[in-house]
């Protein structure tokens, strides 16, 4: 360990907060966010789906972020899991400290919320501490969806860092802590694979300066068709298992796509694929698979019969590529000598019209989600090409725009432009914080927000203008992370009625409202939002403790905001006598 290390770990932290950070929520913590970056980065999470795992302030069991990714894709309350899958579920739960080193008892506070985690029976009322409304409500979508799938015996990971910015070492009562949290994963999963990674100053500086390879060598069996577009050809099922893995030889994930990467959920073919790798036949593999389609910016020689991709990206055949993976991975009853092939296609280009049009043209057959080829609806790309106007990044192609290092708070998601056309055109606040993907998988769903010609395409900035606005207001006004997430559609909502004086909105009258005349109201909209929002989760409380969560995600806040609404701006007429 060393000092310059301290001093160019800082350098680049202060250089990551002039580009990334400037202008970001006060809830956020800066260190946290940038030291739990480095370690997602390999996921490709956006912003939002990193955001959605911070804790933050008193009562968080030791734990400053939380997050459970399944085959590599995070997991939330809307995820859908398929139990008969062969699930790997990875749960990463990060404790980050900027002014102080390794401590055993910061260690044991994590002891007793894994067990508390762990424990798939156990509820709020018997947790060994008090914790804070998000990290409750994270507890909760672990045990509701590992409960889904835990009978088929998925594989789990729970790994832990704990990071400091210090140049210290962990001392041998830290370790005895760490061995007495391992047995207690152990204990409630007796497969499951705990990791501990003491992270000081060195170590997070080489997890920054590790950046994830933009080029791979792919190995030809002969030499590959070249065409205009880019090459086509064979290669060993052996040298594409090569490929496929990262430094650690572990599955790259990122060398998928982002707009299909973790979606494998079609049980017969997967099935398929893993019956021909394991009875090898007269036909070749590469006869009775589709093969691998992979975008890439280009191609170079690499030496004979040898070539460097730079930046690929597989858009089909991902199904394919995690079963060979798997099969190369467990090494059972392989082929002596194994010269089998797979037909992998090579597409050069940087025009993101082509790429939207291959990912398309090549998934449009398989039984994918719909969100998955939605961003490559022609609105999406008129919806980027709008905000690039106004300053802002449209991540279509989910963390691509964090990858390039743009500031958080100029990166806006498909999610995020979803979530404002509903609170404020479509005046559906619940859906937008309980459900808004939902509206991707029905055409006529989807359509209502982002068919063609639906609505002016100022709208879509517009809305998510407002939805900004009222985010920075409640940024001021330091509440839990759970509230602010609950109120934020609501307060977005009622507020858009208030500034247009009705209790109903028209694209017209959204495209005509002045942003000064909506920021005014905020204050006095937040005031009545948060009233009745106490009032009801009292109400309905839940185990005599108001239910928020449940109540934002509900009709009854809805129901009671639109009623107030309408009795101010659109009352009844009394009828003449």
């Amino acid at each position: 360990m060393g000092q310059n290390e301290v001093i160019a770990l800082e350098a680049n932290f202060d250089t990551w907060k002039t580009n990334r950070f400037t202008g970001a929520k006060k809830t956020f913590n800066a260190f946290e966010y940038y030291s739990i970056e480095q370690f997602l980065r390999q996921y490709g999470l956006s912003d939002s789906q990193l955001q959605s795992g911070l804790i933050g302030g008193a009562k968080d069991g030791g734990v400053d972020a939380f997050y459970m990714l399944v085959n590599g894709e995070l997991v939330d309350s809307e995820t859908e899991l398929d139990p008969k899958e062969p699930n790997k579920v990875n749960v990463i739960v990060f404790q980050s400290k900027e002014g102080s080193g390794f401590s055993p008892t910061a260690i044991d506070k994590l002891f007793w919320f894994t067990d508390d985690l762990l424990c798939l029976g156990r509820k709020k009322a018997d947790y060994h501490s008090e914790y804070r409304p998000e990290l409750i409500s994270l507890m909760r979508v672990f045990k509701d969806k590992y409960g889904m799938i835990v009978g088929e015996g998925p594989s789990l990971s729970v790994a832990y860092y704990y990071i400091t910015k210090l140049d210290c070492p962990h001392n041998a009562d830290c370790e005895k802590s760490v061995e007495t949290l391992k047995d207690n994963v152990r204990e409630h999963f007796k497969e499951a694979i705990p990791e501990f990674h003491f992270v000081n100053a060195v170590a997070l500086l080489n997890q920054v300066r590790s950046r994830p390879l933009k080029e791979k060598a792919i190995k030809w069996v002969s030499q590959p068709m070249p065409t205009e577009e880019g090459e086509v050809g064979l290669v060993k099922l052996t040298d594409f298992y090569t490929f496929l893995q990262d430094d650690k030889n572990e599955l790259a994930e990122r060398i998928f796509d982002s707009n299909v990467r973790g979606y494998w959920k079609s049980t017969p073919v997967n099935r398929k694929i893993g019956e021909t790798l394991r009875t090898p036949g007269a036909a070749d593999f590469w006869m009775l698979n589709n093969g691998i389609i992979m975008l890439a910016a280009d191609i170079t020689n690499d030496g004979y019969l040898q070539e460097k991709v730079i930046d690929p990206q597989i858009v089909n055949g991902l199904q394919t590529s995690r079963q060979v993976f798997r099969y190369y991975k467990a090494g059972k009853d392989l082929p002596i000598p194994d010269n089998r092939r797979l037909l992998v296609r090579i597409i050069k280009t940087g025009n993101k019209q082509i790429r939207d049009a291959v990912i398309r043209a090549t998934n449009s057959q398989n039984p994918m989600p719909h969100e998955v080829l939605r961003a490559t609806d022609d609105i999406h790309w008129q919806i980027e090409t709008l905000f690039e106007k106004y300053g802002l990044v449209y991540d279509r192609r989910k963390g691509h725009a964090r990858d390039e290092g743009r500031p958080i708070v100029k990166i806006v998601s498909m999610i995020e432009v979803l979530q404002a056309m509903l609170c404020v055109v479509v005046q559906r606040p619940d859906d937008a914080r309980a459900r808004p993907r939902d509206y991707f998988k029905k055409d006529e769903d989807y359509n209502r927000i982002f068919g063609d010609g639906v609505y002016d395409l100022n709208l879509y900035y517009k809305t998510t203008q407002l939805m900004h606005l009222a985010d920075n207001y409640l940024d001021t006004l330091g509440l839990e992370l759970i509230h602010r997430r609950n109120l934020l559609p609501y307060v977005c909502m009622y507020a858009t009625n208030v500034a247009l004086k009705n209790g109903h909105t028209s694209p017209g009258a959204l495209l005509n409202l002045e942003v000064q005349a909506y920021e005014t109201v905020l204050p006095d909209s937040f005031a009545k939002v948060q009233k009745v929002y106490e009032k009801l989760a009292k109400k309905y409380a839940v185990d005599n403790e108001p239910d928020h969560d449940g109540l934002a995600k509900g009709p009854r806040l809805l129901k009671a905001l639109l009623a107030e609404l309408k009795r101010r701006f659109n009352p009844k007429k009394k009828k003449q006598r």
